[in-house]
Order: structure tokens, then C-alpha cells, then sequence
């Protein structure tokens, strides 16, 4: 994640280039030559083109600023509560009429369900030496007003016991409604003379088990999340100082199908700073959970959508979020039913899921003290001969309603600083004018030249890399007064050595 005070750093420490030298004074015996050695322009609209993977920044309708990073951690459908059972299990049909008892999870007390995709098939066998006809119902099932029924004959082929068994028979969009997890089989077996009989075996069996929709209690269930750090990379240039973020946030988003309570547990969120210091994200809502939204019965096929976020009103997010976060890890689960109440009534179907997300949600509103940003390029210039003098040459502009102080040091092969400029005083470029609305006015292009002696040109031509370093203060800051970054700044920065050399 790039937030607005890295890409600064990527601003203020852009490239170097020392390509095409560019004459801008010539006479018979001297030669001035420009060589730019930082030249970068950024504005808060351009950190949207820098922003990479599931890092965004969106600007409001008043051009205030914010980061966001997200990702989805849960995703689970209806076979993660209700799964395709396993066919082959044959159920038997010892009597007439035969209550049998389903075999889904122990926990589970399905009061409806819409077969899906489920075909069954019937054994039967018999010692009467003659075809006897058999009609079979299953009194749970019922579609389009009429209760499921079949019927097949036993043939007598001169050997007993005589047995057949039916042709897959397709369950598809069958309706079972039971107040037990209990089907109840009642057949009827004939003789040619119409004499009722009891077949000596009979069974039932499923290809599988599937529901296109379920009801009823559906049991307890626990889902973990996928991931489980978010590098956040706010702080990755930052050496002191401080910011204080106003509003930071770490953000719930679920989506919600089943018909069923759905609970967020966050057993632990931890948050680790660049110094390696670790805070615990304290709430309330760690230790109770966060209970989602879910669609009633009136409500089946539409999703349910809460946003629950731990902020600076129910947690010390502030606190531990100002401690230069680096990474959040999460330990969070999902609970299905986490109440266990068997008595809640809830349903699922085939298109049925919920999702949660956990992104972290950081307004750029907030003031900054003293912080210093530093970051190291490559220097490495033309070897001119004869330089006779020089100077560096800054062209700058700031709408950022932060003062910025650059110090420059040269170093050398060995990383010994060789030359540092502004005699330790730093450039300073200053913020943009603050109107009475708190957003900061036009600024002017400001140019400085920083004269270079002998010593110092010698430095900077054996220069092998160039040390920025910032130092960040927000307007009036020492009442730390909270300012929005707007998506109209920007920063300007160019920096060049302008050498004057004898032909």
C-alpha cells in the first residue's frame, strides 16, 4: 500500500537522469552545461495510477482523500453447510409401512428440502412362485399437488427367491417435508388373485443426496479465513516523528444468502510497527463478536449486505494504528448458528453464500510533527574536465499544505558522505497558504540556486549516490491541527547541476 506520505517520499526522491546535457551558455572559452538531477512531479490524482494489487485510493465528491486495502478472507456456499451426501446406503423397507430415519449430520433437523440433481432406486425380493405387482409411496414426498408413488412387478422367472430391482427414478424437484429427518415408505404387494402379501426384502437406495433448497436447523459450523496479514507499507520510508491519523479504520464487509445466523469471532488482531513493537486491537466487539444481517424467509434469494468497522469510537485503533503500523494479522472466524439454538429456523439454497472482507480504510485527514522520510539515489555524472565553477539549481512548488525541509548529502563508492549541502540548514519548501476552509490556496514557483566552490564541485563529480532526506510539518502543527489531503495537490521538485566548463 502506497500511502500519500510514501509516494511524497517517491516525489521529492524521484529518478535521476543524466541524459542529454543541455547547453544554456556558450561563449569562445567557457561552457555551461545543466544536468538534471531530480525531476519528478506528483499529485494525490497520480497515487491511483501508483496503487497496485488490492490497494485503491478513492476521492470523495470533495476531493478529499483515502486509502483503502481489502481483500476477501471468507467465501462459503450452501455445499460447505449442506454438501452432496454419498449414494449406496441401502435404506431398508422392512414392513408395509417403514419410517426411516435419513442420514444427514447428527446436529442437522431438515424440515424441508427440494431434491436436486437425486435419483433412487428399489430392491424387492420374494419366495411366492408368481409375478406380484408392488406399489411404493414415500408419504414426505410430494410435487405439484400429488405425493410420490412408483410402481413396478416382482416376475417370476422359476427361481426363488424371485428379486428385482427398478431403474433409477428421478427425484428432481421432489419436495420432502418432515418434522424428524424421517421419509416414510408404504407399499402395497399383490398377487395375480389380489392377495396382499409382505415382500421378504425390500430396500431402497440414493445415487446421492443433493438439495437445490433446505430448511429447518442446519447445525453449528466454524470457517476460518484464508489470509491472514495485511502488509500494510505505510510507514516503510519513515524515520521519526509522528502522524496522527484521525479516523484509520479496519473494516468488516459481508455479504450474507443463507437464511441463517452468521457471526463474526475475532479471536485476535495484532498489529505490528516498523520498530517491531507489538499492539493488540482492543474493542469490545473482540470479545462478543459481530452478529451479521441475514435474509428471512420472506426474503430467500436476496443477500444481505453489513459493514461493521472497529474505529476510533469502539477501539484504540488510533492509538495502536499511529504506532507506524507495518502489518495487521488477524485471526477471525465465521460462525454458522453460533448460538447453537436449535429451535431458529433457517434455510439455505443452491445459489446461497456468504463473503467477508477485512480491508483497512485510512482517510488522509490527520496532521503530521516532524516527520523525516529518507531514501538513497544513484548519482553518477558526466566526467567533465575544467570545471571552473557551478551551482545547483531547485525549482519547486507545493500545494500540500505541509512545510517540507530537503537535506542533500553526497556520498562516495564507500557510502562516506563527501558533500552536504544547505550547510545543514536543509531547503525548505514551504506549504502552500492555508485558507479559512482549511484547504491550502495557489502556490508559487519557487526557484534557488545553491552556489558550488571548488571542494564542492570536485564532491558531487566523484559522487556515486545522493541521500535526500525530509523533514514533514503540517500547517500550525503545533496544535496539531487535523488537515484532509486533497485530490488537487501536488508537488513539484526539480533539482540540477548547472557546471561551467573551459573549452
Amino acid at each position: 500500500m502506497k500511502f500519500w506520505i510514501f509516494s511524497l517520499t517517491l516525489l521529492m526522491f524521484g529518478c535521476s537522469n543524466f541524459e542529454n546535457l543541455t547547453d544554456i551558455d556558450q561563449s569562445e572559452s567557457i561552457k555551461s552545461v545543466a544536468i538534471p538531477l531530480v525531476n519528478s512531479k506528483l499529485s494525490v490524482t497520480r497515487l491511483q495510477e501508483l496503487a497496485e494489487g488490492n490497494t485503491s485510493l478513492k476521492i470523495d465528491q470533495d476531493g478529499h482523500a483515502t486509502i483503502y486495502y481489502n481483500g476477501e478472507v471468507i467465501r462459503q456456499s450452501a455445499a460447505s453447510i449442506l454438501p452432496p451426501l454419498p449414494g449406496g446406503l441401502p435404506y431398508p423397507i422392512i414392513d408395509t409401512i417403514s419410517p426411516v430415519k435419513l442420514e444427514f449430520n447428527n446436529t442437522y433437523l431438515i424440515k424441508k428440502a427440494v431434491f436436486d440433481k437425486t435419483s433412487i432406486k428399489f430392491h424387492a425380493e420374494t419366495s411366492f412362485a408368481q409375478n406380484i405387482d408392488v406399489t411404493m409411496r414415500i408419504l414426505e414426498l410430494e410435487k405439484d399437488g400429488k405425493k410420490f408413488e412408483t410402481k413396478f412387478t416382482i416376475p417370476f422367472n422359476g427361481n426363488l427367491p424371485s428379486q428385482y430391482t427398478t431403474p433409477n427414478i428421478s427425484l428432481q424437484d421432489w419436495v420432502m417435508t418432515s418434522e424428524s429427518n424421517t421419509i416414510t415408505f408404504h407399499y402395497t404387494a399383490t398377487l395375480p388373485d389380489g392377495s396382499k402379501v409382505k415382500l421378504d426384502n425390500c430396500y431402497m437406495t440414493f445415487d446421492l443426496i443433493l438439495f437445490s433448497y433446505v430448511d429447518g436447523y442446519l447445525g453449528y459450523h466454524t470457517f476460518p479465513v484464508k489470509g491472514s496479514t495485511i502488509d500494510v507499507n505505510l510507514f516503510d520510508q519513515w524515520k521519526s516523528g509522528g502522524f496522527d491519523f484521525m479516523d484509520p479504520k479496519i473494516v468488516l464487509s459481508v455479504e450474507n444468502a443463507f437464511g441463517l445466523p452468521v457471526r463474526s469471532r475475532v479471536n485476535s488482531m495484532e498489529l505490528t510497527s516498523i520498530t517491531g513493537n507489538n499492539l493488540s486491537l482492543q474493542s469490545s466487539f473482540i470479545n462478543t463478536g459481530i452478529d451479521f444481517a441475514y435474509p428471512s424467509f420472506d426474503e430467500i434469494g436476496q443477500v444481505k449486505i453489513t459493514n461493521f468497522s472497529f474505529n476510533n469510537t469502539n477501539s484504540n485503533i488510533r492509538e495502536v494504528f499511529n504506532e507506524k503500523t507495518k502489518t495487521i494479522t488477524y485471526d477471525i472466524e465465521a460462525l454458522v448458528n453460533p448460538d447453537r439454538d436449535t429451535t431458529i429456523k433457517g434455510f439455505i439454497n443452491r445459489d446461497s453464500y456468504f463473503k467477508v472482507d477485512v480491508a483497512v480504510e485510512v482517510p488522509l485527514l490527520g496532521s503530521i510533527q516532524q516527520v523525516v522520510l529518507s531514501d538513497t539515489v544513484d548519482s553518477d555524472l558526466p566526467d567533465f574536465e575544467d570545471v571552473i565553477s557551478g551551482q545547483l539549481k531547485f525549482i519547486t512548488k507545493n500545494d500540500f499544505p505541509a512545510d517540507v525541509i530537503f537535506y542533500v548529502d553526497f556520498l562516495d563508492a564507500n557510502n562516506a558522505i563527501i558533500l552536504s549541502l544547505f550547510d545543514n540548514q536543509g531547503f525548505v519548501l514551504k506549504a502552500a497558504p492555508l485558507k479559512a476552509d482549511d484547504t491550502t490556496g495557489p502556490s508559487d514557483e519557487v526557484i534557488t540556486f545553491e552556489e558550488l566552490d571548488v571542494n564542492e564541485i570536485n564532491a558531487l563529480r566523484s559522487s556515486k549516490r545522493i541521500v535526500l532526506t525530509a523533514k514533514l510539518n503540517t500547517t500550525e502543527s503545533d496544535v496539531k491541527k487535523p488537515l484532509w489531503i486533497l485530490d488537487r495537490y501536488g508537488v513539484d521538485i526539480k533539482l540540477g547541476a548547472i557546471l561551467n566548463v573551459t573549452l
